[in-house]
């Protein structure tokens, strides 16, 4: 008898494991995550691109320089001078663009780490949105702001929920 309880107990607590509440919610946020890293992937390769070609001016000034030094007729210093301050100002541009990559990086990595670290975090319920429900309205039965409401389930639009969508109920 103690045998046949304790596998009753095991599979009822495996299903338990094996759906987890909200589910539906978890992959509605994980897509908006998912959307987020491809936003935040094409600011990076722009800033790539930017950082290119910040690089080939570089070089063609650093040519220039070149140029001047070998070429016969005397190149003032002044000449290049000019040319040197060139090449720092756009070598430093260069590297506050690089900073400016890695400060965004950091904060949208950190932003979706708090993100995915929220969706598995535990709440005070789901709610099922039925015909004529509004945001105000679900949010004053379970007795919260619709803000709050609104930031727990990531709504762009708090005025599109759709029939039939779950949302998240914070605690």
């Amino acid at each position: 008898m103690k045998t046949w309880l304790r596998s009753i107990a095991g599979t009822m607590l495996i299903g338990a494991l094996a759906v987890p509440a909200g589910l539906g919610q978890v992959e509605q946020q994980l897509a908006i995550i998912d959307e987020k890293l491809d936003k935040l992937r094409a600011e990076v390769e722009a800033l790539q691109f930017k950082q290119q070609q910040t690089e080939k001016q570089l070089e063609d000034l650093q040519a220039q320089i070149n140029h001047l030094r070998k070429a016969d007729g005397g190149v003032a210093a002044a000449d290049v001078q000019a040319l040197d301050a060139r090449i720092r100002a756009v070598d430093a541009a260069r590297e506050k663009d690089k900073q400016v990559i890695l400060d965004t990086l950091a904060k949208e990595l950190a932003q979706l780490a708090g993100t995915r670290a929220g969706t598995s975090a535990a709440t005070g319920g789901e709610h099922v949105v039925q015909k004529g429900e509004t945001l105000s309205t679900i949010a004053k039965q379970h007795g919260i702001s619709a803000d709050a409401l609104a930031k727990a389930n990531n709504l762009a639009n708090p005025n599109a929920l759709q029939i039939g969508q779950k949302l998240v109920i914070p605690k």
